[in-house]
């Protein structure tokens, strides 16, 4: 079961502003401010608020660390937001859940993406031209290797038994989670600390989205519409980042200990369809198995979920192929209520399926379904028993969430309420 729970989110450090927004519904969207965008048609991002005082905050408290040569501590931090944003949701998940350090008995698994990188001699390159985002990526460097966030967490809490970085693109965060739960529930491990970071807002992250056409561009009206999954108008992903990070426990132990926790996690079911690099199965076939396998985990029927959180980058191709798999798959699919936090967070690529499942943990806890706040006129391809304008009650037991990344990747997870 999940016993402790860290957050960080475009609304800020810590779970309780990321459960007070999903409650509400406000969005943590805005212009972007972390570098100069100059005539660059993509100007709207989900940054975590305040990240240069975190990562000044953790720099200091790294900064007599030797054992990350060549490259230190606080280089990686300076360099990439996305290690200071896992450090955080660490800490707050350990405290949460009454840990001091990991142990021998323990496993720390996390997905992630892309490795810190330094712009070398590419000096300020203008993002509204095509082929000089071709030369930022030609000549950027890769910095730190993928487990620098990880190094950092066994400096300060102590080595765990084994430590294992995923890296499958936007599936990271439930697959590295999924193999957390199988790890606990099979009795390899007595804790797990799981879950995922990541940050793309930068140069080459935005550039390179920009360049697959999957960017939602221009300076749309504030607040909404930006990001639109399963609308008729959606433009498609705008970008976020974040981490978030679980500690997974037996159940039998947390339950006999009296302690807190959030919700059981019951099944975990992944998929690779391999039909395109960025572009799904246009019948939803990779989704459909990794919802079937969870539920086959779980030993349960379709009909028995309440609820569905979608992967739903509010993209042309990728929203039509997660509700046609839903369709098939639950055939109570008009009564089951299914909603999209990108709208509000935007797309955290790696981290995204973390920040997801800590919003079915807020359903599960709280008794709401965060609304689809973009959501004006949905698709005819993407009908579905869409939650709209607010916040929802939730008065069943049983969530699923899907997390779908490139190269097709896919992993579906659900969640249960403690009895």
């Amino acid at each position: 079961m999940v016993s402790g729970l860290g957050v960080v989110s475009p609304m800020g450090v810590g779970k309780s502003l990321f459960f007070e927004a999903l409650a509400q519904g406000w969005g943590g969207l805005r212009p972007i401010e972390r570098f100069e965008l100059g005539e660059f048609d993509v100007r709207w991002a989900g940054e975590v608020p305040y990240s240069n005082a975190l990562i000044e905050d953790l720099a200091e408290s790294y900064a007599a660390s030797t054992i990350f040569s060549p490259w230190s501590a606080v280089d990686s931090l300076s360099q990439d937001p996305k290690v200071a944003f896992c450090l955080k949701a660490a800490e707050e998940a350990l405290n949460d859940a009454g840990f001091t350090s990991l142990g021998p008995e323990s496993l720390l698994h996390l997905g992630t993406s892309l490795e810190t990188y330094r712009l070398g001699t590419a000096g300020v390159v203008n993002l509204s031209d095509k082929l000089n985002i071709e030369k930022l990526i030609a000549q950027a460097s890769l910095r730190a290797p993928l487990d620098m966030a990880m190094k950092l967490i066994e400096e300060r809490y102590g080595r765990a038994e084994l430590a294992l970085t995923n890296c499958s693109a936007c599936a990271a965060a439930l697959q590295a989670l999924g193999q957390a739960y199988r790890a606990v529930r099979d009795g390899r491990f007595e804790m797990a600390l799981a879950g995922a970071f990541d940050s793309m807002i930068n140069p080459l992250g935005l550039g390179g989205f920009f360049l697959l056409g999957a960017l939602a561009v221009g300076s749309p009206e504030p607040p909404w519409p930006l990001c639109q999954p399963f609308d008729l108008c959606r433009r498609g992903l705008v970008m976020g980042e974040g981490a978030a990070l679980m500690v997974l426990e037996p159940y039998d132990k947390v339950k006999a200990q009296g302690r807190k926790a959030y919700a059981e996690i019951i099944g975990y079911g992944a998929s690779l369809d391999a039909y395109g690099l960025s572009a799904p199965d246009p019948e939803g076939l990779g989704a459909y198995r990794a919802m079937r396998a969870a539920l086959a985990d779980a030993s349960i029927k379709a009909e028995d979920v309440d609820h569905i959180n979608a992967h739903a980058t509010a993209t042309r191709l990728n929203d039509p192929a997660e509700a046609k798999a839903i369709r098939a798959l639950f055939p109570n699919w008009p009564r089951v209520p299914v909603t999209a936090i990108k709208s509000m967070i935007g797309h955290a690529i790696a981290a995204a399926g973390a920040l997801e499942a800590a919003s079915c943990l807020f359903t599960i806890t709280e008794g709401l379904m965060p609304p689809n706040v973009g959501l004006e006129r949905f698709d005819s391809d993407c009908e579905l028993n869409h939650v709209m304008g607010k916040a929802q009650a939730f008065n069943g037991s049983i969530v699923l969430t899907n997390s779908f990344g490139f190269g097709g990747q896919n992993a579906a997870m659900i969640f249960k309420a403690l009895q």
